[in-house]
């Protein structure tokens, strides 16, 4: 059950994001040289947008990881 879970959450999350990527090109086809410039920009904002969270989930996993160490550490010394 858990792996279908996580296989339609993946495949919705691809579905997202591919109807994002149609639709800003539906509409920068659609507009001016100057909405593809500003995609442009909105897009790297996007990817380092991304890349911010991902850094800052691996911070939060790395202190829990870091805590539940000390906190092994700690058992094992009293």
């Amino acid at each position: 059950m858990t792996r279908i879970l996580t296989y339609v959450s993946g495949a919705l999350a691809l579905l997202i994001v591919a109807t994002s990527v149609v639709a800003a090109l539906v509409y920068a086809a659609t507009h001016h040289a100057e909405t593809i410039g500003n995609l442009a920009t909105s897009t790297l904002s996007g990817i380092g947008i991304s890349i911010g969270g991902c850094l800052g989930s691996a911070l939060i996993l790395r202190f829990k990881a870091a805590r539940r160490f000390l906190a092994s550490v700690l058992k094992d010394l009293k």
